[in-house]
Protein backbone atom coordinates (compact mmCIF):
# COMPACT_ATOMS: atom_id res chain seq x y z
CA UNK A 1 0.00 0.00 0.00
CA UNK A 2 3.07 2.74 0.87
CA UNK A 3 4.15 1.33 -2.72
CA UNK A 4 1.47 2.25 -4.54
CA UNK A 5 0.16 5.39 -2.65
CA UNK A 6 4.33 6.51 -3.60
CA UNK A 7 4.27 5.40 -7.12
CA UNK A 8 0.38 7.15 -7.55
CA UNK A 9 1.64 10.21 -6.43
CA UNK A 10 4.39 10.91 -8.58
CA UNK A 11 1.69 10.46 -11.61
CA UNK A 12 -1.38 12.78 -12.85
CA UNK A 13 -3.24 12.86 -9.51
CA UNK A 14 -0.93 13.93 -7.04
CA UNK A 15 -3.35 16.00 -5.01
CA UNK A 16 -4.95 12.32 -3.45
CA UNK A 17 -2.62 11.88 -1.42
CA UNK A 18 -1.30 16.04 -0.90
CA UNK A 19 -3.41 15.95 2.87
CA UNK A 20 -0.85 12.78 3.77
CA UNK A 21 2.13 14.04 5.96
CA UNK A 22 5.06 15.02 3.76
CA UNK A 23 3.35 14.17 1.21
CA UNK A 24 3.66 17.64 -0.13
CA UNK A 25 7.67 17.56 -0.33
CA UNK A 26 7.88 14.15 -1.55
CA UNK A 27 5.64 15.35 -4.48
CA UNK A 28 7.57 18.58 -5.33
CA UNK A 29 10.90 16.46 -5.29
CA UNK A 30 12.36 17.15 -1.47
CA UNK A 31 12.61 15.55 1.81
CA UNK A 32 14.09 12.36 2.42
CA UNK A 33 12.62 10.32 -0.43
CA UNK A 34 9.23 8.79 0.91
CA UNK A 35 5.90 10.23 2.09
CA UNK A 36 6.84 10.22 5.65
CA UNK A 37 3.15 9.95 6.93
CA UNK A 38 2.64 6.42 5.82
CA UNK A 39 3.88 3.75 8.29
CA UNK A 40 3.79 -0.04 7.20
CA UNK A 41 3.20 -1.51 10.18
CA UNK A 42 3.57 -5.01 9.36
CA UNK A 43 2.38 -7.07 6.66
CA UNK A 44 -1.64 -6.29 6.72
CA UNK A 45 -1.63 -2.58 8.96
CA UNK A 46 -0.31 1.12 7.49
CA UNK A 47 -0.44 3.33 9.91
CA UNK A 48 -1.49 7.08 7.95
CA UNK A 49 -1.16 10.36 9.55
CA UNK A 50 -2.39 13.56 8.27
CA UNK A 51 -1.16 17.02 8.36
CA UNK A 52 -4.37 18.87 9.69
CA UNK A 53 -7.69 17.08 10.20
CA UNK A 54 -9.63 16.96 7.12
CA UNK A 55 -13.13 14.79 6.66
CA UNK A 56 -12.95 13.85 3.04
CA UNK A 57 -9.83 11.38 3.74
CA UNK A 58 -11.41 8.35 3.49
CA UNK A 59 -13.17 9.13 0.50
CA UNK A 60 -9.81 10.04 -1.42
CA UNK A 61 -8.82 6.65 -0.31
CA UNK A 62 -11.55 5.29 -2.27
CA UNK A 63 -10.22 7.33 -5.14
CA UNK A 64 -8.94 5.28 -7.94
CA UNK A 65 -5.89 6.94 -8.00
CA UNK A 66 -5.59 5.35 -4.63
CA UNK A 67 -5.67 1.68 -5.94
CA UNK A 68 -3.08 -0.76 -4.53
CA UNK A 69 -0.98 -2.60 -6.87
CA UNK A 70 1.02 -5.49 -6.65
CA UNK A 71 4.60 -3.68 -6.48
CA UNK A 72 6.37 -7.28 -8.77
CA UNK A 73 3.93 -6.74 -11.32
CA UNK A 74 4.24 -3.20 -11.72
CA UNK A 75 8.19 -3.34 -11.50
CA UNK A 76 7.79 -6.36 -13.80
CA UNK A 77 5.84 -4.57 -16.42
CA UNK A 78 6.88 -1.53 -16.19
CA UNK A 79 4.64 1.10 -18.74
CA UNK A 80 3.33 -1.97 -20.27
CA UNK A 81 1.25 -2.69 -16.90
CA UNK A 82 -1.31 -0.29 -18.21
CA UNK A 83 -2.27 -2.81 -20.56
CA UNK A 84 -1.52 -5.92 -18.48
CA UNK A 85 -3.63 -4.57 -15.15
CA UNK A 86 -3.38 -6.45 -11.73
CA UNK A 87 -6.42 -6.44 -9.95
CA UNK A 88 -9.12 -7.57 -6.93
CA UNK A 89 -12.04 -7.62 -9.13
CA UNK A 90 -14.60 -9.42 -10.32
CA UNK A 91 -12.96 -9.16 -13.59
CA UNK A 92 -10.05 -9.48 -16.05
CA UNK A 93 -9.10 -7.92 -19.07
CA UNK A 94 -9.61 -9.81 -21.77
CA UNK A 95 -9.01 -7.88 -25.03
CA UNK A 96 -8.18 -3.92 -25.40
CA UNK A 97 -8.82 -2.45 -29.22
CA UNK A 98 -7.56 1.43 -28.88
CA UNK A 99 -10.28 3.61 -29.65
CA UNK A 100 -12.84 0.70 -30.80
CA UNK A 101 -13.63 -1.52 -27.72
CA UNK A 102 -12.32 -2.88 -24.19
CA UNK A 103 -13.50 -6.75 -23.81
CA UNK A 104 -13.61 -8.04 -19.81
CA UNK A 105 -14.10 -12.02 -18.96
CA UNK A 106 -15.30 -13.07 -15.79
CA UNK A 107 -12.82 -14.20 -12.89
CA UNK A 108 -14.97 -17.63 -11.97
CA UNK A 109 -12.55 -18.00 -8.57
CA UNK A 110 -13.58 -14.61 -7.64
CA UNK A 111 -13.11 -14.12 -3.64
CA UNK A 112 -17.14 -13.08 -3.33
CA UNK A 113 -18.16 -15.56 -6.26
CA UNK A 114 -18.14 -15.38 -10.24
CA UNK A 115 -20.02 -12.68 -11.17
CA UNK A 116 -23.40 -12.69 -12.88
CA UNK A 117 -22.20 -11.96 -17.09
CA UNK A 118 -19.30 -14.17 -18.39
CA UNK A 119 -17.80 -11.11 -19.72
CA UNK A 120 -18.72 -7.25 -20.26
CA UNK A 121 -17.52 -5.46 -23.86
CA UNK A 122 -17.40 -1.47 -23.53
CA UNK A 123 -17.40 -0.09 -27.50
CA UNK A 124 -16.22 3.29 -28.22
CA UNK A 125 -18.87 4.85 -30.55
CA UNK A 126 -17.98 8.87 -30.18
CA UNK A 127 -21.11 9.82 -31.80
CA UNK A 128 -24.20 9.78 -29.84
CA UNK A 129 -26.74 9.07 -32.41
CA UNK A 130 -24.56 6.66 -33.39
CA UNK A 131 -24.98 5.13 -29.95
CA UNK A 132 -28.57 5.34 -29.95
CA UNK A 133 -29.12 4.04 -33.41
CA UNK A 134 -26.74 1.01 -32.36
CA UNK A 135 -29.19 -0.24 -29.02
CA UNK A 136 -32.31 0.57 -31.37
CA UNK A 137 -31.01 -2.18 -33.96
CA UNK A 138 -29.84 -4.27 -30.68
CA UNK A 139 -26.28 -4.23 -30.93
CA UNK A 140 -26.05 -2.93 -26.99
CA UNK A 141 -27.59 -3.57 -24.06
CA UNK A 142 -26.88 0.08 -22.97
CA UNK A 143 -26.39 3.51 -23.91
CA UNK A 144 -27.11 7.21 -23.18
CA UNK A 145 -29.98 9.16 -24.83
CA UNK A 146 -28.77 11.44 -27.18
CA UNK A 147 -28.90 15.56 -26.72
CA UNK A 148 -32.02 16.67 -27.77
CA UNK A 149 -33.66 13.42 -27.98
CA UNK A 150 -34.86 13.11 -24.41
CA UNK A 151 -38.79 13.83 -25.17
CA UNK A 152 -38.70 11.77 -28.33
CA UNK A 153 -37.64 8.31 -26.29
CA UNK A 154 -39.90 8.82 -23.44
CA UNK A 155 -42.83 9.60 -26.41
CA UNK A 156 -41.93 6.36 -27.61
CA UNK A 157 -44.17 3.47 -26.48
CA UNK A 158 -41.15 0.88 -27.43
CA UNK A 159 -38.31 2.80 -26.00
CA UNK A 160 -39.83 4.53 -23.08
CA UNK A 161 -39.56 1.78 -20.28
CA UNK A 162 -36.24 1.10 -21.16
CA UNK A 163 -35.52 4.88 -19.63
CA UNK A 164 -33.40 5.82 -16.86
CA UNK A 165 -32.31 9.06 -15.59
CA UNK A 166 -30.70 10.28 -12.50
CA UNK A 167 -28.97 13.06 -10.88
CA UNK A 168 -25.45 13.09 -10.77
CA UNK A 169 -22.38 14.77 -8.85
CA UNK A 170 -21.99 18.23 -11.69
CA UNK A 171 -23.21 21.63 -12.32
CA UNK A 172 -23.14 23.28 -15.46
CA UNK A 173 -22.36 27.43 -15.27
CA UNK A 174 -21.14 30.34 -16.16
CA UNK A 175 -18.74 32.13 -14.54
CA UNK A 176 -17.20 35.26 -14.24
CA UNK A 177 -13.43 36.55 -13.79
CA UNK A 178 -13.59 38.31 -11.15
CA UNK A 179 -9.89 40.01 -11.01
CA UNK A 180 -10.90 41.61 -14.73
CA UNK A 181 -13.22 44.42 -15.51
CA UNK A 182 -16.54 44.82 -15.66
CA UNK A 183 -16.77 41.55 -13.51
CA UNK A 184 -14.95 42.86 -10.71
CA UNK A 185 -17.82 44.90 -10.01
CA UNK A 186 -20.62 42.79 -7.77
CA UNK A 187 -23.66 44.69 -9.79
CA UNK A 188 -22.92 43.53 -13.25
CA UNK A 189 -22.21 40.24 -12.15
CA UNK A 190 -25.65 39.88 -10.43
CA UNK A 191 -26.83 42.09 -13.92
CA UNK A 192 -26.07 39.09 -15.83
CA UNK A 193 -27.10 36.59 -13.32
CA UNK A 194 -30.61 38.15 -13.31
CA UNK A 195 -30.73 38.30 -17.07
CA UNK A 196 -30.32 34.86 -17.59
CA UNK A 197 -33.51 32.16 -17.40
CA UNK A 198 -31.74 28.82 -17.06
CA UNK A 199 -35.53 27.47 -17.93
CA UNK A 200 -34.49 27.77 -21.60
CA UNK A 201 -32.06 25.40 -20.87
CA UNK A 202 -33.40 22.97 -19.06
CA UNK A 203 -37.13 23.07 -20.76
CA UNK A 204 -35.91 24.08 -24.11
CA UNK A 205 -32.17 22.12 -25.18
CA UNK A 206 -32.40 19.79 -22.89
CA UNK A 207 -36.15 18.97 -22.89
CA UNK A 208 -35.70 18.32 -19.03
CA UNK A 209 -33.41 15.52 -18.79
CA UNK A 210 -31.37 17.61 -16.50
CA UNK A 211 -31.83 18.91 -13.08
CA UNK A 212 -32.93 22.71 -12.77
CA UNK A 213 -31.21 24.50 -9.95
CA UNK A 214 -30.91 27.98 -7.76
CA UNK A 215 -27.66 26.90 -5.68
CA UNK A 216 -23.95 25.34 -6.51
CA UNK A 217 -24.00 22.04 -4.72
CA UNK A 218 -26.15 19.56 -7.03
CA UNK A 219 -28.93 18.04 -5.52
CA UNK A 220 -26.99 14.15 -4.92
CA UNK A 221 -24.43 15.78 -3.19
CA UNK A 222 -24.27 15.63 0.94
CA UNK A 223 -24.48 19.53 2.19
CA UNK A 224 -27.40 20.10 -1.16
CA UNK A 225 -29.57 22.56 0.51
CA UNK A 226 -32.80 23.09 -1.46
CA UNK A 227 -33.79 26.58 0.28
CA UNK A 228 -30.49 28.13 -1.66
CA UNK A 229 -31.45 31.12 -4.04
CA UNK A 230 -29.82 32.26 -6.13
CA UNK A 231 -30.00 35.86 -7.76
CA UNK A 232 -33.29 34.55 -9.91
CA UNK A 233 -34.48 35.43 -13.46
CA UNK A 234 -35.44 39.02 -13.35
CA UNK A 235 -34.60 41.52 -16.25
CA UNK A 236 -35.95 44.63 -14.42
CA UNK A 237 -33.22 44.08 -11.51
CA UNK A 238 -30.94 43.51 -14.56
CA UNK A 239 -31.39 46.82 -16.08
CA UNK A 240 -31.45 48.34 -12.40
CA UNK A 241 -28.28 47.00 -11.96
CA UNK A 242 -26.65 48.13 -15.11
CA UNK A 243 -28.10 51.52 -14.29
CA UNK A 244 -26.97 51.75 -11.00
CA UNK A 245 -23.43 50.58 -12.43
CA UNK A 246 -23.12 53.35 -14.52
CA UNK A 247 -24.36 51.68 -17.69
CA UNK A 248 -28.04 52.25 -18.34
CA UNK A 249 -29.61 49.99 -20.78
CA UNK A 250 -25.75 48.35 -21.91
CA UNK A 251 -24.80 51.25 -23.25
CA UNK A 252 -20.87 52.49 -22.64
CA UNK A 253 -20.24 48.45 -21.12
CA UNK A 254 -19.13 47.48 -24.71
CA UNK A 255 -19.25 43.95 -26.18
CA UNK A 256 -18.40 40.96 -23.65
CA UNK A 257 -16.69 37.54 -24.78
CA UNK A 258 -18.24 34.51 -23.61
CA UNK A 259 -15.97 31.90 -24.30
CA UNK A 260 -17.07 28.07 -24.55
CA UNK A 261 -15.69 24.66 -25.56
CA UNK A 262 -16.42 23.08 -28.83
CA UNK A 263 -19.62 20.45 -28.39
CA UNK A 264 -23.08 21.56 -30.09
CA UNK A 265 -24.90 21.34 -26.92
CA UNK A 266 -22.44 24.07 -26.08
CA UNK A 267 -23.06 26.61 -28.89
CA UNK A 268 -26.84 26.09 -28.39
CA UNK A 269 -26.40 26.86 -25.28
CA UNK A 270 -23.67 30.34 -25.73
CA UNK A 271 -26.50 31.24 -28.81
CA UNK A 272 -29.37 31.09 -25.72
CA UNK A 273 -27.74 33.10 -23.66
CA UNK A 274 -26.62 35.78 -26.38
CA UNK A 275 -30.27 36.49 -27.29
CA UNK A 276 -31.29 36.40 -23.43
CA UNK A 277 -28.31 39.27 -22.41
CA UNK A 278 -29.36 41.06 -25.60
CA UNK A 279 -32.90 41.52 -24.07
CA UNK A 280 -31.40 43.95 -21.25
CA UNK A 281 -29.04 45.56 -23.51
CA UNK A 282 -25.72 43.65 -23.18
CA UNK A 283 -23.91 42.81 -26.20
CA UNK A 284 -22.60 39.08 -26.15
CA UNK A 285 -19.62 38.43 -28.69
CA UNK A 286 -19.69 34.22 -28.69
CA UNK A 287 -15.74 32.32 -28.74
CA UNK A 288 -15.54 28.58 -29.38
CA UNK A 289 -12.23 26.73 -28.52
CA UNK A 290 -11.15 23.36 -28.51
CA UNK A 291 -10.63 22.19 -24.87
CA UNK A 292 -7.33 22.15 -24.63
CA UNK A 293 -7.22 25.35 -25.49
CA UNK A 294 -10.43 26.76 -23.45
CA UNK A 295 -9.23 25.42 -20.39
CA UNK A 296 -5.40 26.82 -20.79
CA UNK A 297 -7.04 30.63 -21.33
CA UNK A 298 -9.58 29.72 -18.31
CA UNK A 299 -6.64 28.59 -16.46
CA UNK A 300 -4.62 31.62 -16.76
CA UNK A 301 -7.17 34.10 -16.36
CA UNK A 302 -6.94 35.45 -19.20
CA UNK A 303 -10.85 35.71 -20.36
CA UNK A 304 -13.63 37.80 -18.43
CA UNK A 305 -16.51 35.12 -18.90
CA UNK A 306 -17.27 31.62 -19.71
CA UNK A 307 -18.62 28.24 -19.64
CA UNK A 308 -17.24 26.13 -16.85
CA UNK A 309 -18.89 23.07 -15.42
CA UNK A 310 -17.97 21.20 -12.61
CA UNK A 311 -18.00 17.30 -11.37
CA UNK A 312 -17.05 15.74 -7.99
CA UNK A 313 -14.03 13.36 -7.89
CA UNK A 314 -15.99 12.38 -4.65
CA UNK A 315 -19.23 12.92 -2.45
CA UNK A 316 -18.08 16.12 -0.31
CA UNK A 317 -19.20 19.70 -0.86
CA UNK A 318 -15.12 20.46 -0.03
CA UNK A 319 -14.70 19.05 -3.50
CA UNK A 320 -16.57 21.77 -4.78
CA UNK A 321 -16.65 24.83 -2.43
CA UNK A 322 -12.81 24.53 -1.16
CA UNK A 323 -11.82 23.34 -4.64
CA UNK A 324 -13.81 25.85 -6.92
CA UNK A 325 -13.31 29.23 -4.24
CA UNK A 326 -10.88 28.91 -1.63
CA UNK A 327 -7.99 31.45 -2.68
CA UNK A 328 -5.02 28.95 -2.48
CA UNK A 329 -6.87 27.19 -5.77
CA UNK A 330 -6.59 30.39 -7.64
CA UNK A 331 -5.99 29.15 -11.39
CA UNK A 332 -5.38 25.96 -12.74
CA UNK A 333 -6.18 24.51 -9.12
CA UNK A 334 -9.78 25.19 -9.50
CA UNK A 335 -10.62 28.64 -8.54
CA UNK A 336 -11.23 29.95 -11.95
CA UNK A 337 -13.34 32.60 -11.15
CA UNK A 338 -10.12 33.91 -9.21
CA UNK A 339 -12.43 34.43 -6.06
CA UNK A 340 -10.42 35.46 -2.87
CA UNK A 341 -12.29 36.50 0.35
CA UNK A 342 -10.09 35.55 3.54
CA UNK A 343 -13.44 35.44 5.17
CA UNK A 344 -14.70 32.77 2.79
CA UNK A 345 -10.96 30.97 3.25
CA UNK A 346 -11.42 30.86 7.13
CA UNK A 347 -15.05 29.32 6.78
CA UNK A 348 -14.41 26.93 4.47
CA UNK A 349 -11.33 25.45 6.70
CA UNK A 350 -13.04 25.34 9.72
CA UNK A 351 -15.66 23.11 7.34
CA UNK A 352 -12.91 21.28 5.82
CA UNK A 353 -11.54 20.10 9.20
CA UNK A 354 -14.46 19.43 11.34
CA UNK A 355 -15.70 15.40 12.10
CA UNK A 356 -18.69 14.82 9.41
CA UNK A 357 -21.96 15.87 10.71
CA UNK A 358 -24.82 18.50 10.19
CA UNK A 359 -22.69 21.55 11.87
CA UNK A 360 -20.05 21.54 9.00
CA UNK A 361 -22.63 20.60 6.33
CA UNK A 362 -24.21 24.24 7.59
CA UNK A 363 -21.11 25.69 7.29
CA UNK A 364 -20.86 24.68 3.32
CA UNK A 365 -24.39 25.81 3.19
CA UNK A 366 -23.46 29.42 4.54
CA UNK A 367 -20.61 29.60 2.40
CA UNK A 368 -22.66 28.68 -1.00
CA UNK A 369 -25.24 31.40 -0.33
CA UNK A 370 -22.65 33.88 0.47
CA UNK A 371 -21.34 33.38 -3.10
CA UNK A 372 -24.19 33.29 -4.76
CA UNK A 373 -25.11 36.69 -3.54
CA UNK A 374 -21.45 37.53 -4.21
CA UNK A 375 -22.47 36.46 -8.00
CA UNK A 376 -19.73 34.27 -8.19
CA UNK A 377 -21.64 31.79 -10.06
CA UNK A 378 -24.96 31.05 -12.36
CA UNK A 379 -25.92 27.75 -12.38
CA UNK A 380 -27.42 26.69 -15.16
CA UNK A 381 -28.56 23.08 -14.76
CA UNK A 382 -27.18 20.18 -12.41
CA UNK A 383 -26.14 17.29 -14.39
CA UNK A 384 -28.26 13.95 -14.57
CA UNK A 385 -27.35 10.91 -16.67
CA UNK A 386 -29.65 9.41 -19.10
CA UNK A 387 -29.58 6.17 -20.16
CA UNK A 388 -31.60 3.25 -21.89
CA UNK A 389 -31.37 -0.28 -20.55
CA UNK A 390 -32.68 -3.36 -21.87
CA UNK A 391 -35.16 -5.01 -19.83
CA UNK A 392 -33.12 -7.97 -19.52
CA UNK A 393 -30.07 -6.19 -17.91
CA UNK A 394 -30.68 -6.69 -14.24
CA UNK A 395 -28.78 -4.99 -11.07
CA UNK A 396 -26.75 -2.35 -13.45
CA UNK A 397 -25.62 0.23 -10.56
CA UNK A 398 -27.43 3.59 -11.04
CA UNK A 399 -25.60 5.93 -8.31
CA UNK A 400 -24.41 9.25 -8.45
CA UNK A 401 -21.03 8.20 -9.02
CA UNK A 402 -21.63 6.17 -11.97
CA UNK A 403 -22.56 8.01 -15.38
CA UNK A 404 -23.85 7.45 -18.58
CA UNK A 405 -22.73 5.91 -21.13
CA UNK A 406 -19.75 5.16 -19.82
CA UNK A 407 -21.15 3.22 -16.42
CA UNK A 408 -18.16 3.37 -14.54
CA UNK A 409 -19.83 1.01 -11.73
CA UNK A 410 -19.19 -2.24 -10.29
CA UNK A 411 -20.60 -5.22 -12.80
CA UNK A 412 -20.27 -8.02 -10.07
CA UNK A 413 -23.74 -8.30 -9.48
CA UNK A 414 -25.19 -7.79 -13.24
CA UNK A 415 -26.77 -10.00 -14.68
CA UNK A 416 -28.71 -10.76 -18.29
CA UNK A 417 -31.71 -12.13 -17.83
Amino acid sequence: MKFSFERAARGKRPWVFSKITGAEAFINGAGPGEITGIRARDDRTVEIRLDRPFAPFLFLMAYDAASVVPREETERLGAAFATHPVGTGAFRLKEWRRDDRLVLEAAPEHFRGAPGVERAVFRIIPAEITRFNDYKAGNLDVTDIPTGHCRAVKADSALRSQVAVWPTLGTHAVRFNMEKPPFDDRRIRLAVAHAIDPRGVVQGLLEGCVIAGQGILPPALPGYNPKVRGPGFDRDKARALLAEAGFPGGRGLGPITFNFNTGDLNQRIAELLQAQLREVGITLELRRLDWAAHLKVVDAGAITMFRQGWIADYPDPENFLTVLFHSRNVGAAGNTSRYRNPELDRLLDRADGMAAGAARMKLYQEAEQRLLDEGAWITLYHYASRALIRPGVKGLERSPLSTAPEFLAPLRKVRVE
